[in-house]
């Protein structure tokens, strides 16, 4: 099969060379560092590849580790899409070199490793080059797999060539797969035990947002909410679920005079109709731009966007829509990095393994329905109930900081 794979790479690059070399003359990074041409990339301790967006931003947490814990590490991240670079350039500024993965052809893969000369590499998730592989282990640096995941179906295939891909996972000093459901299909495949390991998933290793007592107050009372009161924030509600908030508002608002809601809806154009909901049954509704007479009855509309950090920051508990109706949800994890618990309905298929990570972790919980969405709010602002937030000792001891650690004693043996 090698051979085969071998012969094809070289007729895509007999292929694609003219076009490739001529669009790199006129500037275009992409066919700089496709055709690994002089000048795409240079040297560096550690190589990290992450195909796109997604993994680009999963390899930034294990950067910032490893820029944390030891500031003098030359760092060169490639990729494969224009979203991903254009991501790792906004992500990692001028302290980490980037530029795209070079065709996988032997000679390439070569040349590339040569220009880095790397003390280690570090590939994200699923991406099997095999020249890539064969290049970075023929000069003894060892390849770490990282966040390493393998749907069923990809599996089934891959088991057609077993032979090829078992060899290739000899070649990895260390996988780390993301769940243990990941880690059975790579042994299934082939992957040695004991280097095969369950580090957990990377993605939820976002830093923390710089939270202070300072900032929060003065959020608050620019939405006009007092230190004392209790602040729920809706984010990114969705049709149908303001009406069962308002309902909900009404009632906790009969045991708690000091209950507050602000709503910050994922469609502002609705925002005249959830004021009409919200007249219909007789609450008042303030929009939080306008700059009018304030009471502590008021439900606050964000009708601004880019403010859902601090807005999750500045409230006692969260709710995150698109999760009481059949939407499938919406980023349940933002409320868990600015330090602020979370509830959630069961429509969740859009983010399935952030809502368990959260529920395992109690750093919020899942609802059946509205019902039982009022009813854990009471239980929490009387405290009945309780649920961790997320500090920096949990990213201590995160998968991030345990692949980060193992790479760094491999450098330290290199």
């Amino acid at each position: 099969m090698m051979l085969l794979y071998r012969i094809f790479g070289y007729i895509i690059y007999c292929l694609v060379y003219p076009w490739g070399r001529l669009r790199a003359a006129f500037g275009d990074e992409k066919w700089r560092g496709r055709l690994a041409l002089r000048g795409c990339c240079g040297a560096a301790d550690i190589w990290l590849h992450a195909a796109s967006v997604g993994e680009v931003r999963v390899i930034s947490y294990l950067v910032d580790y490893l820029r944390t814990e030891r500031p003098s590490l030359r760092m060169h991240v490639t990729v494969m899409t224009r979203a991903g670079y254009a991501t790792a350039k906004s992500l990692f500024g001028e302290h980490v070199s980037v530029s795209f993965l070079p065709l996988d052809v032997h000679f390439l893969q070569i040349r590339a490793a040569g220009y880095i000369q790397p003390k280690a590499m570090v590939i994200a998730e699923t991406e099997l080059w095999p020249h890539l592989i064969r290049a970075i282990s023929d000069r003894s640096v060892p390849i770490i797999l990282v966040n390493a995941r393998m749907t069923e179906r990809a599996l089934r295939r891959y088991l057609w060539f077993r032979r090829t891909f078992t060899y290739l996972l000899s070649r990895y000093d260390r996988i780390f797969a993301k769940s243990e459901e990941d880690r059975s299909r790579f042994l299934r495949l082939g992957a040695t035990p004991d280097l095969c390991r369950n580090a957990g998933d990377m993605k939820f290793d976002a830093p923390l947002l710089e939270r202070s007592d300072e900032k929060t107050q003065e959020i608050r009372e620019s939405l006009g909410v007092k230190r004392d009161e209790f602040l729920l924030v809706a984010g990114s509600t969705r049709e149908g679920e303001e009406a069962l908030l308002f309902r909900m508002y009404q009632s906790l608002r009969s045991d708690n005079t000091r209950f507050r809601l602000v709503i910050a809806p994922r469609h502002l154009d609705r925002l005249g109709e959830i004021e009409m909901a919200a007249q219909s049954l007789g609450l008042r509704v303030r929009r939080d731009s306008v700059n009018a007479e304030r009471s502590a009855e008021d439900i606050v509309l964000v009708d601004r966007m880019g403010l859902l950090n601090d807005l999750y920051m500045a409230a006692d508990l969260a709710f995150v829509g698109g999760t009481l109706v059949e939407i499938g949800g919406h980023n349940v994890l933002e409320p868990v990095w600015a330090g602020t618990p979370v509830l959630f309905g069961p429509s969740v298929s859009n983010v399935r393994e952030a809502a368990e990570y959260i529920a395992a972790s109690r750093f919020g919980a899942q609802v059946a329905d509205a019902a039982e969405l009022e009813d854990a709010i009471r239980k929490y602002v009387r405290r009945e109930i309780t649920f961790r937030v997320k500090t920096g000792d949990d990213l201590t001891h995160s998968p991030t900081a345990h692949v980060g650690d193992h790479i760094l004693r491999k450098l330290d043996r290199a």
